[in-house]
C-alpha cells in the first residue's frame, strides 16, 4: 500500500457532544452516533478514577498538538535549508537540506499515531480534499516513482519538472498527485526526498543552478561504436541512454528550483492545517477528544497504538523500503517507535500508560524492556551485524511482543482492543 491503509477500518466516531468548527471557526455539527461501535468491555471500569481519566484525555490532546507543531517547525526549517540551497547550490547546502529533510520526516513520524485515531471529518472537507485522509496522502505517499517528478538515469527529460506544458503552481501540482497511479506522487515528504537525493542517491547540486528553462529538440544520435557486437542489448541501451543525457545535459533548472520550493511550501501548508485542528483552545480534533467520554478516549488511544504497530510498522514499513532515495528507511522504523514511546510512555513522567498502569509496575517494566530491546535490534541492523532478513524477523517478534503488552494493558484496564467485524 502506498498511503495509510484506512480502507480496512470500519467507519468509527468518538462519542462526542455536538461540536463544530471549520479550520478556525466552529460552524458544523457532528453526529452523535457511530455506524460501527468500538466495543467497550461488559465489565465495570474501576481501574482509574475520574481525575486520572481526565488527565489522560488532556495528555493525548496536548501530545497531538505538540507533536504536530514540532513537525510543522521542522518543515519550516527544511524550507529554510532549501532556500539556502537555491541561493548557493553546493555540496554543503545540499547536505544541510538533506539533514533537515531527515529531521523533518522524523518529527512527522513521531506524530503518526494520532492519524490512526478514529476521527470523522465534515463532508465539506472531503469535497475540498482537506480531510485527514487526503491531507495524509498529500504528506506521505510512498513508494513513489521518481521519474514522474524529474529526470532519472537515461531519461533526462522525464517528469513534471521537464514537462513544459505543466505550470509549476499549486493547483496543477496537486492535481497531478497520484494522477494515474498511487506511485505517481507529486507532493509530500518523499517527493522532496527524491528532489534532494535523486534516483541513485547522488543528486548533483548543479541541478539547482540558476539557469533558464530549456526545451531541447531531440534528434537522432550518431552512436558510433555503441552497437558493436562486443556489448549486450542491455549494455547498448544503457550506453545510448548515457549518450542522450551527455548530449543534452540536465534541463530546466529554473523549473526544478521552483518546484522544490513549492514542495516545501505545500508541506508546511498541510501540516499547519493539522496543527490548527489540534489547537487546544478551539481545534476541531482537540474539541472532539476533549468532549468525548474519557474511557472512550483511553480505549481508542490504545486501539490507535495497536493499529500503528500492526498496520504501519509490521505490515507496511518493516517489509518495505519507505525512504528509498535517501537510504534511511531504518530511521523511519526508529522514529515510529520513538513516537509511540513518547506518547504512551514518555520519559521521566507519570503520564500516558505510566499513569494508567501505576499499580502494575511489572507490566511497565516489561514495556520498557521490550522497547529497549527493539532499539538495540535496530542498532545492530544499522551496523550490519545482522542480515536484513534476520533483522526483520527479529524485529517482527519485538513488535508482536509490544502488541501483546498492549493487549495485556487493555485487559488490565478492562478494555477491549479489538473491533467488531
Amino acid at each position: 500500500m502506498r498511503c495509510l491503509n484506512w480502507g480496512f477500518v470500519p467507519v468509527l466516531l468518538l462519542l462526542v457532544s455536538a461540536c463544530s468548527q471549520q479550520d478556525g471557526q466552529e460552524t458544523l455539527s457532528l453526529p452523535m452516533t457511530m455506524n460501527t461501535p468500538l466495543p467497550v468491555s461488559d465489565r465495570a471500569y474501576h481501574a482509574l478514577d475520574d481525575e486520572f481519566l481526565s488527565a489522560f484525555v488532556a495528555h493525548i490532546s496536548l501530545s497531538a498538538y505538540t507533536h504536530v507543531s514540532l513537525a510543522t517547525q521542522a518543515a519550516q526549517e527544511l524550507d529554510s535549508r532549501v532556500a539556502a540551497l537555491m541561493h548557493t547550490p553546493n555540496d554543503n547546502t545540499l547536505n544541510d537540506a538533506q539533514v533537515a529533510w531527515r529531521e523533518a520526516y522524523d518529527a512527522y513520524l513521531h506524530s503518526l499515531l494520532f492519524s490512526y485515531l478514529p476521527l470523522i471529518d465534515p463532508a465539506d472537507w472531503h469535497h475540498q480534499q482537506i480531510d485527514l485522509r487526503s491531507t495524509l496522502t498529500f504528506l506521505d505517499s510512498w513508494p513513489i516513482e521518481g521519474g514522474y517528478i524529474d529526470h532519472i538515469p537515461g531519461y533526462p527529460f522525464s517528469g513534471i519538472v521537464n514537462d513544459l506544458t505543466l505550470p509549476i503552481q499549486e493547483d496543477t501540482i496537486l492535481t497531478q498527485h497520484r494522477f494515474a497511479d498511487d506511485s505517481y506522487a507529486s507532493v509530500g515528504y518523499h517527493a522532496i526526498e527524491f528532489m534532494l537525493w535523486g534516483a541513485d542517491g547522488d543528486r548533483d547540486p548543479r541541478d539547482f543552478f540558476a539557469q533558464e528553462n530549456t526545451a531541447p529538440v531531440i534528434v537522432p544520435l550518431v552512436t558510433g561504436d555503441i552497437g558493436i557486437n562486443s556489448v549486450s542489448d542491455q549494455e547498448e541501451d544503457e550506453q545510448a541512454d548515457s549518450a542522450l543525457t551527455h548530449t543534452f545535459g540536465i534541463q530546466n533548472h529554473a523549473r526544478r528550483r521552483q518546484y522544490v520550493q513549492l514542495l516545501t511550501e505545500q508541506l508546511q501548508k498541510h501540516l499547519l492545517r493539522l496543527q490548527r485542528r489540534w489547537q487546544p483552545s478551539n481545534g476541531y480534533y482537540a474539541d472532539m477528544i476533549q468532549s468525548s467520554e474519557p474511557t472512550k478516549v483511553v480505549q481508542v488511544s490504545l486501539w490507535a497504538a495497536n493499529q500503528l504497530l500492526a498496520q504501519e510498522l509490521l505490515h507496511r514499513r518493516l517489509p518495505a523500503d519507505s525512504s528509498a532515495f535517501s537510504q534511511t528507511s531504518l530511521n523511519d522504523l526508529r522514529a515510529l517507535l520513538n513516537g509511540l514511546q513518547q506518547i504512551l510512555l514518555p520519559d521521566n513522567t507519570s503520564l500516558g500508560l505510566s499513569m494508567l498502569l501505576q499499580d502494575h509496575p511489572d507490566l511497565l517494566d516489561q514495556w520498557q524492556q521490550q522497547l529497549h530491546s527493539s532499539y538495540a535490534l535496530l542498532d545492530q541492523w544499522q551496523r550490519a551485524e545482522l542480515t536484513p532478513n534476520a533483522a526483520r524477523e527479529a524485529l517482527k517478534e519485538r513488535l508482536i511482543g509490544l502488541m501483546s503488552l498492549l493487549q495485556r494493558s487493555a485487559d488490565y484496564l478492562q478494555l477491549q482492543l479489538q473491533l467488531n467485524e
